[in-house]
């Protein structure tokens, strides 16, 4: 798993499903690295945050699933 990949299309989520209510707003990202794309969750996502198509970002964990979420830098 790569250290750093770079945003290709990203959401930013205002309305959220009961679960995640108390999490909006956040981003998801499919980001791109040398294993290819894949979608993750980005850390560190604030309303005043810039964020853009081209933007890197870094591993930061794996989720309870196993799947990897990167973070805003």
């Amino acid at each position: 798993m790569g250290k750093k990949a770079k945003i290709y299309t990203y959401s930013i989520i205002n309305v959220a499903s009961v679960d995640f209510k108390d999490k909006v707003p956040f981003a998801v990202a499919i980001v791109e690295n040398e294993d290819g794309r894949f979608m993750t969750y980005l850390e560190g996502y604030k309303e005043d945050k810039e964020i853009s198509i081209g933007m890197e970002v870094e591993y930061s964990r794996l989720n309870e699933d196993g799947n990897p979420i990167y973070k805003l830098v």
